[in-house]
């Protein structure tokens, strides 16, 4: 049977980079990435929105609505995927740094039920590390403070906590400060997903 996989963390700890490395060295995966989406059913409401867009100005572009379109589509997903030998890895942090501080969109439990992940996997890393990253490729994200930055990695970590505890998944926090062949390496082993390289 198919096998989902929550991946999460603050922006800059690689999701990104991750799932697009997961989709060359491993079989009969399918990356369910959560902005992405959110980009495709906010674009019907309001125009052409991107994903850098969305990192920019979050909390004025979507609404819980569109969280509701996306969260429906991902059950169908998962529903779909569980019929097979597959994996679906689903690329979302809950957790956006907002004008205001911060703001949470979580899945709700009954969401989280119906999901049911096998594993959650949160990555992490420290604020130098994210900080270099973002002057790097800002890529729609603002540079917050050190301080903020490590609250942001904190909240996210504690939805992945409380992800677990609701739905008895395996939860694995993976440092992304690490090497990206190092990050891919680790997320493998955990997940159990076979590595073709």
């Amino acid at each position: 049977m198919g096998k989902i996989i929550y991946l999460t963390g603050a922006p800059a700890t690689g999701k990104s980079t991750l799932s697009v490395d997961l989709a060359t060295r491993a079989s009969q995966v399918t990356v369910f990435t959560y902005s992405k989406e959110l980009a495709r059913v906010t674009s019907t409401r309001v125009g052409p929105v991107t994903q850098n867009d969305m990192r920019e100005q979050s909390a004025k572009l979507i609404t819980r609505e569109d969280v509701g379109v996306v969260d429906a589509e991902l059950i169908q997903e998962a529903q779909r995927l569980k019929q097979t030998d597959g994996y679906l890895v689903i690329d979302s942090h809950p957790v956006t740094i907002e004008s205001f501080g911060f703001r949470v969109t979580p899945f709700t439990k009954e969401l989280l039920q119906q999901l049911a992940p096998d594993v959650i996997v949160c990555l992490y890393a420290d604020a130098d590390t994210l900080t270099s990253r973002i002057m790097a490729d800002a890529a729609g994200r603002p540079l917050p403070p050190k301080s903020e930055l490590e609250r942001h990695v904190d909240l996210q970590s504690q939805i992945a906590s409380i992800y677990a505890i609701e739905t008895g998944a395996s939860l694995y926090f993976l440092d992304a400060s690490k090497s990206r062949a190092e990050v891919l390496s680790n997320f493998l082993k955990v997940t159990r997903i076979p590595d073709l390289k």
